[in-house]
C-alpha cells in the first residue's frame, strides 16, 4: 500500500519540479505551486514513517548491519538542514569527529539523525541554536541534538516516545520521536530526553560500538540519504510556513521511463 502512495506522490513532486524549473509562473501561481510541491512532500513522509514504522513492527525486524562512518552519516545529515537553518536564522552548531566507524544499519541510523534534528529545528525559536555532537567514550557512541526551545515537560519525557504521541507543542505525525526509540533500541541502545545547557531540550542516543579490529567503513550511500531526509526536510519547511524555497524533486522520487 505504501508503494501504491508513493508512486502518485513522486508524480506529483516531479511534475512541481519541472513547472518550477521552467519559470513561467509568477506572484500567486508560484506561491500556489510551492504549497502543492510543500503537501506532497508532507504526505511523502508520512508514508515513508508509516512504511518504516510497518517494518520495525513485523514479528522479526531485521537490520542491514556494515561498518559504516557514523560521523559521516552524521554531519550529511546536519549539511541537509543547512538551507532550512538560514532561513530561520538558526545557529546549528556542531561537534564532530573526522571519523567514527561503528556497526549499524546506514539506512536507520538517517532516520534516527534527521527525525531528532527536525524535530530540534521544530522547537527551535526563530534566530535560536541547535546543537548536535558525537562522541564516543569506552565502546559507546553518544549522540546529543540540543535545542533552546521550550523544552520536554518531565511529566512528557517518555510518553514523546510513544507512537503517534506528540508534546503539546509539537508539530509532525507524532511517529518521528517512536521511529527514534525503535530503530535505537533494535540497535541495542537507548534514547532519552532532557533539559539541554541551552535552555531547551537535551536528546540522547546511547548505541554500543561493535567493530571488528581493522574494519574499514563503507561509503556513505548518498541515495539512502537523500530520499528519506528530502522528504523530512521540505516537511518541516512546510510546517514551519517557508514555502518560497523553490525545491525539485531529488533523482530517485522522479518516474522512471518506460
Amino acid at each position: 500500500m505504501g508503494h501504491e502512495l508513493k508512486s502518485p506522490l513522486s508524480i506529483m513532486l516531479a511534475l512541481c519540479g519541472r513547472m518550477e524549473e521552467s519559470g513561467q509562473l509568477e506572484g500567486q501561481n508560484a506561491e500556489d505551486l510551492a504549497r502543492i510541491r510543500a503537501n506532497a512532500y508532507s504526505l511523502l513522509r508520512r508514508v515513508q514513517d508509516m512504511m518504516l514504522m510497518a517494518r520495525l513492527e513485523t514479528f522479526d525486524p531485521q537490520l542491514e548491519l556494515a561498518v559504516v562512518d557514523v560521523a559521516a552519516i552524521v554531519r550529511a545529515c546536519v549539511d541537509g538542514f543547512q538551507s532550512l537553518a538560514a532561513e530561520r536564522d538558526l545557529d546549528l552548531r556542531t561537534g564532530l569527529p573526522d571519523h567514527l566507524p561503528a556497526m549499524a544499519d546506514e539506512e536507520k541510523l538517517v532516520s534516527v539523525v534527521t527525525n531528532l534534528l527536525a524535530n530540534a529545528i521544530r522547537h527551535a525559536p526563530q534566530g535560536g541554536v541547535v546543537r548536535c555532537t558525537l562522541h564516543a567514550p569506552e565502546g559507546r557512541m553518544l549522540l546529543e541534538v540540543a535545542d533552546d526551545g521550550p523544552g520536554v515537560p518531565p511529566g512528557e519525557r517518555d510518553a514523546i516516545f510513544e507512537r503517534y504521541q506528540r508534546g503539546a507543542q509539537s508539530g509532525g505525525s507524532g511517529l518521528g520521536l517512536a521511529i527514534v526509540r525503535e530503530i535505537v533500541q533494535l540497535h541495542g541502545g537507548s534514547a532519552a530526553v532532557g533539559d539541554a545547557p541551552e535552555g531547551g531540550a537535551l536528546f540522547v542516543v546511547d548505541l554500543p560500538l561493535t567493530l571488528t579490529r581493522g574494519a574499514r567503513a563503507a561509503a556513505l550511500s548518498s541515495l539512502r540519504l537523500a530520499d528519506r531526509q528530502k522528504a523530512i526536510v521540505e516537511d518541516l519547511r512546510a510546517e514551519l510556513g517557508t514555502y518560497s524555497r523553490p525545491a525539485a524533486a531529488p533523482p530517485e522520487l522522479l518516474p522512471r521511463s518506460a
